[in-house]
């Protein structure tokens, strides 16, 4: 008689734990670094919010050091913006070169490292980064600053929790969809395409046309307005002549004009970097635009020597720039030998 013997089931099941993670890419312009560089330790510059997997983040610059032991270098960090959140991510902390383009790697954190915006860590792990970014001066010498601008590139690259979905979590993050903003990206497209867009003045400048808007120029000089809608006889000239200034010079004053950036051309040697931004004064000082005047002053102020001193004093004398006269001041301590050279 066959044995009866019991039967059994064996069921194998599997599960896999695939670490994915989430990217985005944001780049942190500065407009008119020179004036962020006067940014006493501990005082920083912050970029607008950016979405990675449903988290907000921002990139923090710290011109003037993360505290008064780095005050010779920049430090830069990425901070989580989300109340309450917390995430594990690596990030990589660039510079734009501004001659190429190109990326340059400075900072990186190689390993997944905490995020925590809780009450009890956002003062020691919301943000992560670097005190010691790069060197002041190797920084201000170098070619990632170019016409008063710096970019600074944060890669992030956040861990998916475990489940979740990072497309469901990105849509969850109100700022996911909202573009950044870019109204002088806009008017800058609208100067390069005056011939053919609106534009309804043309200034004449040693014989090269230039085509502007006279709303756009009126809204960003009183100068300008007053020439452009008052009584003065450019009123209705469609044809402005402009006979003493560079068409070099008007083309930089223009293109700050629409976009608020200084833009200088590339190719210039030392010399011809700061003998342009010399005329820009003069610009701006004759259309009565302060900003411009102001990024000028400190440009120039920066690069004094015994060759530019005079020169540089002379102007400011003539336009009434305080700021540069007062930043000159610094070398009446040098030597009386070294000062008369310059007078001779």
């Amino acid at each position: 008689m066959a044995s009866s013997r019991p039967i059994s089931e064996s069921t194998i099941t599997r599960s896999t734990c695939a670490t994915r993670t989430a990217r985005a890419t944001h780049q942190f312009e500065i407009v008119g670094y020179s004036l962020k560089r006067c940014l006493a330790a501990g005082e920083f510059v912050r970029s607008s919010a950016f979405a990675a997997c449903g988290y907000r983040w921002s990139v923090r610059v710290y011109p003037g050091g993360f505290g008064p032991a780095h005050r010779e270098f920049v430090s830069v960090f990425v901070k989580m913006m989300t109340n309450r959140g917390k995430a594990a991510a690596r990030f990589d902390l660039r510079l734009i070169d501004r001659a190429t383009g190109l990326p340059r790697s400075v900072f990186r954190a190689a390993q997944p490292v905490v995020f925590d915006y809780s009450v009890k860590h956002k003062k020691c792990k919301g943000k992560r980064g670097t005190r010691a970014f790069m060197r002041r001066r190797d920084l201000e010498s170098s070619a990632f600053v170019r016409d008063d601008r710096l970019i600074v590139e944060c890669v992030i690259d956040v861990v998916v929790a475990n489940g979740g979905d990072d497309d469901t979590a990105a849509a969850a993050s109100p700022l996911a969809g909202v573009p950044a903003p870019d109204l002088s990206r806009h008017l800058g497209e609208l100067l390069e395409r005056a011939d053919g867009v609106g534009a309804d003045v043309t200034f004449d400048v040693r014989g090269q046309p230039f085509a502007a808007h006279r709303i756009v120029l009126a809204m960003r000089s009183p100068v300008f307005m007053a020439s452009l809608y008052g009584s003065m006889r450019e009123h209705r000239a469609p044809r402005i002549a402009v006979d003493d200034m560079e068409p070099e010079v008007f083309d930089a004053l223009l293109r700050f004009v629409y976009s608020d950036t200084l833009a200088l051309p590339g190719d210039l040697g030392e010399g011809e970097y700061k003998e342009m931004v010399r005329q820009l004064l003069e610009a701006a000082d004759r259309y009565a635009m302060d900003r411009l005047r102001v990024i000028c002053e400190l440009i120039l102020s920066r690069s004094l020597d015994a060759k530019t001193v005079a020169a540089t004093l002379a102007m400011a004398d003539q336009h009434s720039t305080t700021a540069t006269r007062s930043r000159m001041f610094v070398f009446s301590s040098w030597p009386l030998g070294w000062m008369t050279t310059i007078n001779d």
